[in-house]
């Protein structure tokens, strides 16, 4: 899973855009906890998410 798959995941099921960083955060490790993402996939969502600035968080 990568960042894009994250934010339209998200977005599906809030039904509206995540606001800032940690709801994306949030959302990785509860499919990490729920075992359907890797720890690995985890890891580097949330390097991903960490690196990117608030503003930036829009799907493409």
């Amino acid at each position: 899973m990568d960042l894009n798959e994250l934010l339209k995941r998200y977005e599906s099921s809030k039904q509206y855009q995540a606001t800032d960083q940690q709801e994306l955060l949030t959302l990785a490790k509860k499919l990490y906890i729920s075992n359907e993402i890797s720890f690995h996939h985890y890891k580097g969502l949330a390097k991903q998410i960490n690196t990117i600035e608030e503003n930036a968080i829009s799907t493409p």
